[in-house]
């Protein structure tokens, strides 16, 4: 529960930062109408309410041990500092850049950290009812209102710590590649607590607007960047990546192209999720030299997928004015990209992976070694598991490569084709499986079976109909459902041997496909050294209790279905030898006994 002794605090900081916030804007209008001795007042009386907020956070410092406070009031201070030496200057444009694009969305982040963090965090009820009512409303982009265009088509906005040389290729590739004059776009430069020498290498650029972070406040300085963008899209370029010729057009035609795209993203190298492209090149110049003549706007290589991981994203704002951008609560910025995905996906937003432009990326210079130093990740892993009942990185977060490569994608004209999901988790194998066939000009319909509950909202959005059942009812189900549909494919995303009469399921399977259709499965090998190597230890794995051999399968299907093709994806393991040694004898070292003790799991293709 949150500790409600700090009511009557938490009320006096609200209170001071609704002021302060309204004095800001009102600093902006004195100083642009020229009256210097009004602005002076309202910065003196500013520092104050910093200061009077600094003391009375002070009693809450261990509620909000996570909310970057004490970052955010010395990047306000910094900040009124700087205002005052502009206006001394005479710089009357950096000036009012400064309190519009920097001091108010500082303030205003401010508070909303001292709300969350201290008045709704930890409380599960409380925490529902933000993030269903409140989340993305306080974080509502201002400048994009019904009835009223935004000054520009984009905002690029580059955030870097530190890392000068990455930072100036990075920079150097956006002003050659992006034509901000054609686009209507502006360039927002982010100095995120860097030595002094990143904030002074942006200034003397002389171009777009530069905000300055004094202290770094990691994953929550993200959470108010789509604030200060005047425009239609957000799109965000980390340093540590290159654009290349056309990148802005491409993603930009691609979010245009359907009001219900929240995200979009280029493909790039040295990334997870899937989301790089086979390429000939992985050094930068010669990468960008390829991309020369691959980036060319191409519709049937914008690929949905159930997230993505935005190295470089375009971010439709009044799609996050729906949904929110980042979510403050991942303070330690892991998982920030998984949770948005997740309530884009939720909300029915789409989110592309733009394969018709390629960009580069060098991949984590900035947060790799924090991530190792302090486990990020399974923080941020527990987190979203705690937000929403489901792990990040559960079943189809992300496709699996191994099934979708034993499927034969055949061009065709004739009716819809139809895929069935069975309990694919989040659902991206068989959004990667239209994907694929839309390549191939086929009209395509998602339908899903799931026996987890929990992955409900991700799936009804992005298929035609999607129904709850259980493991034991699932081949009733599958006789029942859907009538008069026949299905040109089936994607199954838990193994086998979690269904109770895995040959009865495959059979009931195989009476809803059309002629030729085609069903991919999984089962994991019990003779997997690794599996055995635990049994020996007397430690069954629980996902084993229904063990099925690979002999035993190719019967069933061989029953069932026209033609059919089982192969065995291998893990090397380290130790093997040994292992076979002390368990097979010498003679077993190199033969099959070896060969079908690396492999961990089965993949089966099969024909009805």
């Amino acid at each position: 529960m949150v500790n409600t002794e700090y009511r009557e605090l938490l009320d006096q900081i609200f209170a001071l930062l609704d002021t302060a916030c309204q004095a800001s804007l009102e600093l902006l209008g004195r100083y642009t109408s020229g009256d210097q001795a009004a602005s002076e007042q309202l910065l003196e009386d500013l520092a104050a309410v910093v200061k009077a907020v600094m003391t009375a956070r002070e009693p809450m410092s261990a509620q909000l041990e996570h909310s970057c406070t004490l970052e955010m009031l010395e990047n306000i201070e910094d900040t009124l500092e700087d205002i005052r030496r502009s206006m001394q200057a005479g710089s009357m444009e950096r000036t009012a850049m400064k309190i519009e694009f920097q001091l108010f969305p500082f303030l205003r982040q401010l508070k909303e950290a001292v709300y969350f963090w201290g008045s709704i965090y930890p409380d599960t009820a409380s925490m529902e009812e933000y993030y269903r009512n409140e989340f993305a409303e306080h974080y509502r982009n201002l400048y994009v209102e019904e009835g009223q265009a935004p000054r520009y088509r984009a905002s690029v906005v580059v955030v870097a710590y530190d890392h000068l040389e990455m930072t100036k290729k990075c920079v150097e590739s956006i002003l050659k590649y992006t034509d901000f004059e054609k686009l209507n776009a502006e360039l927002i430069l982010v100095d995120h607590g860097s030595s002094e020498e990143v904030l002074k290498y942006f200034e003397e650029l002389g171009v777009g607007k530069v905000i300055h972070y004094k202290a770094n406040m990691r994953g929550t300085m993200f959470c108010a960047l789509p604030q200060i963008c005047d425009s239609e899209y957000y799109v965000h370029v980390a340093n540590d990546t290159v654009v290349t010729k056309d990148w802005l057009d491409i993603l930009l035609a691609c979010g245009d192209s359907d009001p219900k795209i929240a995200a979009v993203s280029p493909a790039t190298c040295n990334i997870s999720n899937l989301q790089a492209i086979h390429v000939p090149v992985t050094d930068c110049d010669a990468l960008v030299q390829f991309a020369e003549t691959h980036n060319r706007s191409d519709p049937s290589l914008w690929n949905d997928r159930a997230r993505i991981l935005p190295a470089i994203g375009a971010f439709k704002i009044n799609a996050l004015n729906q949904i929110g951008f980042w979510d403050p609560l991942f303070y330690t910025f892991d998982f920030m990209d998984d949770d948005f995905s997740l309530r884009a996906r939720r909300n029915g937003f789409r989110q592309i992976l733009c394969e018709d432009v390629i960009c580069y990326h060098r991949g984590s210079a900035t947060v790799k070694d924090v991530q190792h130093a302090e486990d990020t990740l399974g923080e941020g892993r527990k987190l979203f598991l705690k937000k929403y009942g489901v792990d990040a990185w559960g079943t189809g977060f992300c496709y699996d490569y191994q099934l979708l490569q034993k499927l034969q994608i055949l061009p065709g004209a004739e009716k819809p084709v139809n895929i069935l999901g069975i309990d694919c988790g989040f659902g991206d194998t068989v959004l990667e499986l239209r994907n694929r066939l839309r390549q191939k000009g086929r009209d395509v319909r998602i339908y899903h079976l799931t026996t987890e509950s929990a992955y409900l909202p991700d799936l009804r959005p992005h298929s035609e109909d999607t129904v709850l059942t259980s493991k034991g009812q699932i081949i009733s189900t599958l006789a029942d459902q859907f009538p008069n549909i026949s299905f040109s494919y089936i994607c199954i995303g838990s193994d086998l041997t979690s269904f109770p009469d895995p040959e009865e399921f495959l059979k009931a399977a195989a009476a809803r496909m059309v002629s030729n259709g085609q069903i991919v499965f999984f089962f994991p090998n019990p003779y997997f050294a690794v599996q055995l190597h635990q049994m020996f230890q007397f430690s069954l794995p629980q996902s084993l209790v229904h063990m099925l051999s690979p002999e035993h399968v190719a019967k069933w299907v061989k029953d069932h279905f026209s033609h059919a093709e089982l192969t065995g994806a291998s893990q090397q393991i380290q130790g093997l030898n040994d292992f076979v040694l002390r368990h097979y004898g010498k003679e077993a070292l190199g033969s099959e006994i070896t060969t079908r003790l690396e492999i961990e799991r089965y993949y089966v293709r099969c024909v009805h």
